[in-house]
């Protein structure tokens, strides 16, 4: 192909990008009226009332699909702990290290299945409760502050200016200010402040919002917007929180202001959607993975009364934080202000105070386009549930109730039941490696077609869940990109539960975004490259004659596969990116 080839080629392939990202917008904006029409309240200070997101007959279909999904998964091990399959059952004596090994192996193998039957279970309570709230008209004359914040190092101005024009066209009968928490007090954001007439704040300089740790803690999320919150929030009724990059549509508040007619209301939580799914594979994934969350457990946090509280965009009640002392200082500052809030009590009242999902999109975000910000975005997220659940000052209050306890208990086994699996499954193979005894004598053939019968039954209740999508764009993908970018971050995950059990603090990174996204280099696959290594190794001694054992071939082989492909990709896309700036320099 000619230089000219190369460039119309690349042209074509960046407007097709454009136009689909804005058709990806487009999409989520038609579905800020996700819950209903607004309607008139039924009183002054009503209690917020949900419906179900499903018919009796859709849950009914739900269940059915759900225990199909248990029985193959149960047959599946019910076949497996069969006495013939028992690494040496029967023979003579409690045998040696070779037979003790072999044993604890297949127990790891029953161990890693359970997990996937329990996962199965939790999603199945998150969509038989799923609700969304009835919608109500806002009340008149609040008054509405609208955040958002910005680290200059990390976060272009161009995007936070897009944000602060947007948030001075949200539509509502009432005061509203926008803010701009500046962490860097940077003179490019103070100037745009005051071109577009919008408050700026920062806490950079002052050493009384700069602690180690606490509620001021420096270069933290929450410590910023506690820093605003100490000097200007009891100037406001309703706070509106939004990350920078989240653009929000004029019916921010009135599709969401409303909920807060009901005094015990805390916040009004917002689905997180991204409109640059298409910008290239990393982005398109990170993107699906939102359709479950968004879509499913959110608002089954509705119907379990305890919605989890989501930091990209928010609403929340001052008088509410007040009790608990502000956000609370955590790498995952939304996920242990909302534990914190859930136990809380209204002083006002005396009932316990609550939170709102809306599946309202009233907000349009970006997620990451490069592996090293998304890694570190999914490895913030993984450490910090583990944080939660190895610090004992950060378990769930004794207030907390039992309901929304488990509620969380739920939301938070994600994390760590995908890292425990992988770990568990490459124990079980090097296991048998060491040992030379088969974790289990299985046939082959029964073995593929029990489980493809497990793979088959909860491919299917896949497909059915995605009537629980948002937009329609999101019901009609299958997720395959969302999926196996969960599988290449398996390693991550690994590593950010072996660092919280050796109490091993990370750091609160913002993720990049925009022009200043973060490139790949080899340090950013060196989780993935040991993993690899290790994958590497077993699949080599399984290659030692009388170790050979076709099946326990298929995890480490998987394993290598899902450490490999994340720098392979990267390393072709970045490839074919210096090849399409080198032909753009071309002079004709």
């Amino acid at each position: 192909m000619t230089t000219d080839g190369h460039e119309q080629a690349g042209t074509r392939g960046r407007v097709t990008v454009v136009l689909q990202n804005i058709s990806t917008r487009i999409g989520y904006a038609s579905c800020a009226t996700t819950a209903g029409q607004l309607g008139a309240p039924r009183r002054a200070r009503a209690a917020v009332r949900f419906r179900h997101v499903a018919s009796p007959a859709g849950r009914l279909v739900l269940t059915l699909l759900v225990l199909a999904n248990l029985a193959a998964g149960l047959t599946f091990i019910g076949w497996l702990l069969l006495p013939g399959h028992v690494p040496g059952l029967g023979a003579p004596g409690p045998g040696g290290w070779q037979t003790a090994l072999a044993r604890i192996g297949f127990c790891v193998i029953v161990a890693v299945e359970l997990i996937r039957l329990a996962q199965n279970a939790a999603i199945w309570v998150f969509a038989f409760n799923a609700r969304d709230p009835v919608p109500v008209d806002p009340p008149v004359g609040l008054r509405v502050a609208l955040l958002t914040t910005i680290v200059p190092e990390k976060e272009p101005i161009e995007i936070v200016e897009r944000t602060l024009r947007r948030m001075r066209q949200v539509v509502y009968c009432g005061r509203v200010d926008v803010w701009i928490l500046d962490e860097g007090n940077d003179p490019a954001v103070r100037e745009l402040a005051d071109r577009l007439d919008v408050h700026h704040f920062s806490r950079r300089g002052r050493p009384e919002y700069n602690q180690p740790s606490g509620e001021f803690r420096a270069r933290t999320k929450s410590g910023n917007h506690n820093s605003w919150r100490a000097e200007h929030e009891h100037r406001y009724d309703v706070v509106a929180n939004l990350d920078p990059d989240h653009v929000p549509l004029p019916a921010l508040l009135e599709r969401t202001l409303g909920y807060f007619r009901d005094p015990d209301v805390a916040f009004v939580a917002t689905p997180q959607v991204y409109g640059n799914m298409h910008q290239n594979w990393v982005a398109h994934g990170a993107s699906v993975q939102q359709y479950l969350f968004n879509g499913l457990i959110a608002r089954g946090g509705n119907g379990l009364d305890a919605p989890l509280l989501t930091g990209t965009g928010h609403l929340y009640r001052p008088a509410a934080w007040r009790t608990i002392g502000g956000y609370q200082d955590s790498i995952i500052e939304d996920h242990l202000t909302s534990l914190r809030i859930h136990a809380a009590v209204n002083p006002a009242t005396g009932n316990r105070w609550k939170g709102v999902y809306t599946p309202d999109v009233v907000a349009i975000g970006e997620g990451p386009t490069s592996w090293a910000d998304y890694f570190s975005q999914q490895r913030r997220w993984a450490a910090g549930i583990w944080e939660l659940l190895v610090r004992p000052d950060l378990r769930p209050p004794h207030g907390l109730p039992a309901r929304r306890r488990w509620q969380y208990r739920l939301l938070q086994f994600y994390y760590p039941s995908v890292a425990v699996s992988l770990l568990l499954g490459n124990v079980a193979t090097a296991m048998y490696l060491v040992s030379g005894l088969s974790t289990a004598q299985l046939d082959p053939g029964t073995w593929a077609m029990l489980w493809g019968a497990t793979i088959g039954a909860w491919f299917a209740l896949w497909l059915w869940l995605r009537r629980y999508n948002i937009a329609p764009h999101e019901r009609e993908e299958i997720g395959l990109t969302g999926m196996a970018l969960a599988l290449c971050t398996g390693p991550v995950y690994v590593a950010a539960g072996v660092a919280a059990m050796l109490r091993r603090r990370l750091g609160f990174v913002v993720t990049a975004k925009g022009k200043l996204r973060t490139s790949e280099s080899p340090g950013t696959f060196r989780v993935h490259l040991a993993w690899a290594l290790g994958s590497v190794i077993l699949l080599a001694a399984s290659f030692v004659p009388g170790h050979g054992y076709e099946l326990l071939r298929v995890w480490p082989g998987l394993s290598l596969l899902a450490s490999v492909a994340p720098p392979v990709i990267a390393a072709v896309s970045g490839h074919r990116s210096r090849r399409r700036t080198m032909e753009a320099d071309v002079p004709c």
